[in-house]
């Protein structure tokens, strides 16, 4: 079932225990309207930076109420709050408690495009929260019911590339080589140091290299508040401390999975690795080792979209077919791989002859 269909969020709300009265859009799904029509029996609330405090949030909620329905507040089913990152959050957590405290049965849904991390902090409400959509493997963690006590740390390289700790976006990496070294360090999962010199620092002597590496890890620790690696056998490893979810080694798995399943599991597996394929990796990056592991990626990509188009053809959906391989097309041109173009460009020619569409 996709996460994003009518039956999926239906479903959702249907097991929901009663105790759990906020549900939070996932922050990183990145179709939160498609669900926002599930909660068109409550009221909706568009918020923003005039909103700084409790008492201004209560009274836009209530004139919406007065709005919307004729109902007391008490009594509606839901209360959607749109656009919660744009307020303050400490008012919004405020807020947030005393609408529980006022609805009767009813739930607040918050849209937000960053985690709310001041109502995860209030044990009370945590208990009371969960996150839709979640698919570990979508790298949609559900932080409210999170027992683990590891650091979870979620990085996306596929597109600009950027990390969550603990659900909270790391911004500040106090330059772009500690970053770098970041993302070399995840994509690798283990490397020597012999490695990471040769390539950082392939121009520097042992010790010069020794002494900017150490700086920069400490850099690393110093942005995550945490030891990145751990250092064993020559090799330096992801730390034990670590809970890593890293999208790029999801996506390889989803798409090798999905080459060995057959007709809907295949179908349904390379579906879910293209979810997590939001770019070419790291274009924020231009370093010879990002070049060659995103042009490698945008390869397996198109090997995704390959065989996801030749398996809805035996199952014959040509149409859908048909749109996979023109994706597969634009993104060997941008590759700049004439032959594989070239037969891609011929299955279309032979789809849209099937389908009278030229």
């Amino acid at each position: 079932m996709s996460i994003s269909s009518s039956a999926a969020i239906a479903e959702f709300l249907r097991d929901l225990g009663a105790h759990i009265r906020v549900i939070v859009i996932h922050p990183n799904y990145m179709l939160p309207r498609l669900v926002l029509k599930a909660f068109l029996d409550g009221i909706y609330v568009a918020l923003d930076e005039s909103l700084s405090s409790n008492e201004a949030l209560q009274g836009a909620i209530d004139r919406a109420c007065q709005e919307q329905t004729t109902d007391r507040i008490e009594s509606v089913p839901y209360v959607v709050l749109d656009e919660c990152d744009r307020v303050n959050e400490a008012a919004l957590l405020e807020t947030v408690r005393a609408l529980v405290g006022r609805l009767d049965r009813g739930r607040v849904v918050l849209f937000t495009r960053a985690t709310p991390s001041a109502l995860l902090q209030d044990n009370m409400l945590r208990e009371q929260t969960r996150f839709f959509p979640n698919d570990e493997l979508l790298m949609l963690w559900d932080y409210a019911q999170r027992r683990d006590d590891s650091i979870l740390l979620e990085v996306r390289a596929l597109g600009l590339g950027h990390v969550l700790l603990n659900g909270r976006l790391v911004e500040n990496w106090d330059g772009v080589l500690p970053r770098a070294l970041f993302f070399y360090l995840i994509d690798r999962g283990m490397a020597t140091r012999t490695e990471i010199f040769e390539t950082f620092w392939p121009n520097l002597t042992v010790r010069e290299a020794t002494n900017v590496f150490h700086v920069t890890k400490r850099k690393i620790s110093e942005v995550l508040q945490v030891d990145l690696t751990h250092y064993g056998a020559s090799y330096y490893h992801i730390s034990p401390e670590i809970q890593l979810s890293y999208d790029v080694m999801l996506f390889t798995k989803l798409v090798q999975d999905g080459a060995i399943a057959q007709g809907q599991e295949s179908v349904d597996l390379l579906e879910r690795a293209l979810l997590l394929y939001r770019g070419a990796m790291m274009t924020s990056l231009n370093a010879d080792w990002v070049q060659q592991r995103r042009r490698s990626l945008q390869y397996t990509y198109v090997e995704a979209l390959e065989m996801l188009a030749q398996t809805l053809e035996k199952m014959g959906e040509a149409r859908r077919a048909l749109g996979y391989y023109r994706r597969a097309s634009a993104v060997m041109r941008t590759i700049g791989d004439g032959d594989g173009n070239t037969a891609l460009n011929g299955r279309c020619a032979r789809l849209e002859r099937a389908l009278g569409l030229r």
